[in-house]
């Protein structure tokens, strides 16, 4: 969970709404909470802000998520800050420099074609060895799918990767990317940045890192790239489907693309969490018709609709859909609302 102070002014509109049903407060509070943030502490204050919010959220897309709900509805306006501790910021200062910029030159014709090439010898050979044998269903629900789209999957191993890559067809996956930690992937110290931009078809994402963080990704989905990302954050411990976070659905709204989901099982035999050295095993990967949020408005309803869409990939039940944003019918009073903030 990180941590976030939120900057809240009420327009006049926002005042006169707050003077009337001075409830509305708690309302926002509650449908922060709903959508993963806890507050943490709330001031009113006098000057240029008439609140200071102090919340956690899970990350900046959370953040960014309820910012979402409220900010739309013209009676609040919001500046949204990461919080970090100072032990961590001292940390921080002694860590090795990394790449955090995209290599632009990946998405070139010619890098298409070394990765097409390469990538018997980089993903391929090693899929093959470990995943005796991956089985694909549902490719047929891709294939009058054009353009961009956010690739969901679920989490368990570091092998996912490779799985989603493998089972996508060949006309997505020649035009898709996946966000990779900048501080692991891209550190100074390791001297082939270029090896996973090229081969590996990733992009540094620093963690934590704002809004900023968006901006290549949703610059690649309006040039009809793809972008691969797992909404449950880290891998699962248990093999479980974890609830989702706000990223891929706010992303897929405002790029207005579809969101392919894809359910993969027996990777955590093959490769669970801490084990460095994967074990042959049968994999199945199960692609599900594309979604789209097309006149969704509310990110919490998109959310809990990527996460049915998963769920009923797996077989099992859904999680009931969240109700639309309270805070939708709710002027904000928004210093819970906790403002805005990245795959």
């Amino acid at each position: 969970m990180g941590t976030y102070v939120v900057f809240t002014k009420l327009t006049p509109q926002g005042r006169k709404n707050l003077h009337a049903d001075p409830d509305r407060l708690r309302v926002v509070t509650q449908q922060a909470e709903k959508l993963g943030a806890k507050v943490v502490q709330q001031y009113a204050t006098i000057g240029q802000y008439d609140f200071v919010t102090v919340i956690e959220a899970p990350d900046n897309a959370a953040v960014q998520g309820i910012g979402a709900e409220i900010s739309g509805l013209g009676t609040v306006k919001l500046t949204t800050f990461p919080a970090i501790k100072m032990d961590r910021f001292e940390q921080l200062l002694k860590m090795e420099p990394y790449r955090t910029e995209p290599h632009h030159w990946q998405t070139s014709f010619w890098a298409r074609a070394v990765r097409r090439i390469g990538r018997q010898w980089v993903i391929t050979r090693h899929v093959n060895k470990y995943c005796k044998p991956l089985t694909v269903e549902g490719r047929e629900n891709l294939k009058d799918h054009k353009g961009g789209a956010i690739v969901i999957a679920n989490h368990s191993s570091h092998m996912d990767s490779p799985v989603v890559l493998s089972a996508l067809p060949e006309r997505i996956r020649g035009k898709v990317l996946l966000a990779a930690a900048a501080d692991k992937f891209y550190a100074s110290r390791r001297k082939r940045h270029w090896f996973y931009s090229l081969f590996h078809s990733t992009f540094p994402v620093h963690r934590g890192g704002g809004v900023k963080q968006l901006e290549y990704p949703m610059s690649l989905l309006r040039r009809g790239w793809s972008i691969i990302i797992y909404p449950e954050g880290g891998r699962s411990k248990t093999g479980q489907i974890q609830r989702f976070k706000a990223g891929p659905a706010i992303m897929a709204m405002q790029g207005k693309v579809p969101v392919i989901p894809i359910y993969i099982e027996g990777l955590r035999e093959v490769m669970p969490k801490g084990q460095r050295e994967p074990r042959p095993g049968p994999v199945f990967a199960r692609i599900g018709r594309p979604v789209s949020l097309e006149g969704v408005t509310s990110v919490s309803e998109a959310t809990a609709m990527l996460e049915n869409a998963m769920r009923e990939l797996a077989g099992l039940p859904p999680h009931r859909a969240s109700a639309p944003a309270a805070a939708a019918a709710a002027p904000a009073a928004a210093p819970a609302q906790a403002g805005g903030g990245g795959a």
